[in-house]
């Protein structure tokens, strides 16, 4: 609360606060809003969408809210009966600490003296197995003189043996082991800047017990509330650009609400942009998006095939069928003995009669790129070049594709014109 009140300092100052919880559910972004939601020179600016239910999103859907209930929670010193009962029950956890901690090195003490006993009897076992000592004695040699010798002692360094001590998790490690000795000079030692007055007070409040007290406020929003759209999600012109680059066969649209998936299904059916089928699926909803469902088998006519006019596309041929659908029964007799038959009926076509043969649109298949068309205007003698994304030929024909991705061809009536024409129509199998 002392940073806060430093930052409510700036109450009357022109100040930007950057919030970094932009939900406004807790922190001092809250806190600030609340201090400053009063003020109608204040400004809010929301950047990201955040989860239904909380301030900032009841802000962004209701932008000319002028009246807000929220719930506020406050850290308060405890006083009184409650500030007595947590000394109390502090003073009793330290006492059991204390107590607990004495009983532990009580026991540590009579471990290692039980350890130095042990090691101590071992010691006596072998201690006269040497035959000779530190100072090794002259064999052989019989005591002679009146006089007392004096007891020789027997050099030895002084050595403390150190007890390695170890828990059910292994040896003790002792951090001050592994630090690091620090050679500082007197030049280079920096003096400790003096605790200020708001320092110490933040120290002070840190040690005085408290508790949070919620409660339910009212307050009158009377600062201007502007949403920024800063997410990088996408809007709608942007999807729109999407589809008309990557210009998909078909559409699956998912995940949308269905005004917006509406709109767009439209935009895509009445601008050309898909060539296939859109698919608006609503939630649990199955589709079938297989691109060769519309597949089967039939049977042609031998007059019917000679009819045929093949136009090629690449390596494959292609031709239009006016037929109609007929079935032939096997026959069972022309059958093996014991041959299963998968199914009785055998899907047939047969030409149509020469009054009934319907009219179709040309179609054309195999649609080139603008790049390998220009190539085969210049081998055949027609300069061209690219204006804007635009083949220009002659100065007189332009070639082009729109916004489904199909080439239009423009200029006037001339020789040149129906010149290219042919030309383009050549790159295409129409049948």
């Amino acid at each position: 609360m002392a940073e806060l009140g430093s930052v409510l300092i700036f109450l009357f100052l022109n100040t930007v606060v950057l919030a970094s919880t932009p939900d406004l559910q807790s922190g001092f972004s809250r806190d600030l809003f609340i201090a400053w939601c009063g003020n109608p020179k204040n400004s809010i600016v929301l950047t990201t969408r955040t989860s239904p239910g909380t301030l900032a999103r009841e802000l962004i859907d209701n932008p000319q809210l002028r009246c807000i209930t929220i719930d506020v929670q406050r850290r308060v010193e405890l006083e009184g009966i409650e500030l007595e009962d947590f000394l109390r029950k502090k003073q009793e956890k330290d006492a059991s600490e204390a107590k607990s901690k004495a009983n532990n090195s009580v026991l540590e003490e009579l471990e290692s003296s039980d350890e130095s006993e042990s090691e101590m009897e071992l010691e006596g076992l072998y201690q006269n197995k040497g035959k000779h000592d530190l100072m090794m004695k002259p064999e052989g040699k019989a005591k002679s003189g009146f006089f007392k010798q004096a007891k020789k002692s027997y050099p030895m360094f002084h050595f403390h043996e150190e007890k390695i001590r170890w828990d059910e998790y292994g040896e003790i490690i002792k951090p001050e082991d592994y630090t690091i000795a620090e050679n500082v000079t007197a030049e280079e030692e920096v003096k400790k800047p003096e605790k200020t007055f708001e320092e110490e007070a933040m120290q002070e409040n840190a040690d005085l017990p408290t508790k949070c007290v919620a409660s339910t406020v009212t307050l009158d929003v009377n600062a201007r509330i502007q949403y920024i759209d800063f997410e990088g999600r996408s809007d709608g012109e942007s999807m729109r650009k999407i589809l008309e680059r990557v210009k998909p066969r078909q559409l699956v649209l998912v995940r949308g609400t269905p005004e917006a998936t509406d709109t767009l299904a439209e935009y895509c059916t009445t601008s050309s942009l898909i060539q296939g089928t859109i698919f608006k699926p609503r939630v649990g909803h199955t589709i079938d998006a297989t691109t060769e469902s519309r597949i089967f088998q039939a049977k042609l006519r031998d007059h019917l095939v000679t009819s045929l006019n093949f136009a090629k596309a690449k390596d494959i041929e292609l031709a239009w069928i006016d037929a109609q659908l007929t079935y032939s029964q096997h026959d069972e007799d022309s059958m093996e003995d014991g041959q299963n038959r998968e199914t009785d009926m055998v899907p047939l076509l047969d030409c149509l009669p020469p009054n009934k043969v319907p009219t179709h649109n040309s179609v054309f298949i195999n649609e080139p790129k603008l790049s390998d068309f220009k190539l085969v205007l210049l081998q055949e003698g027609i300069p061209c070049e690219f204006v804007a994304g635009v083949l220009i030929c002659n100065n007189m024909v332009a070639v082009k594709r729109n916004e489904a991705g199909r080439i239009q061809l423009e200029g006037t009536l001339c020789n040149e014109y129906f010149r290219v024409r042919e030309l383009l129509y050549q790159q295409y199998a129409i049948v």
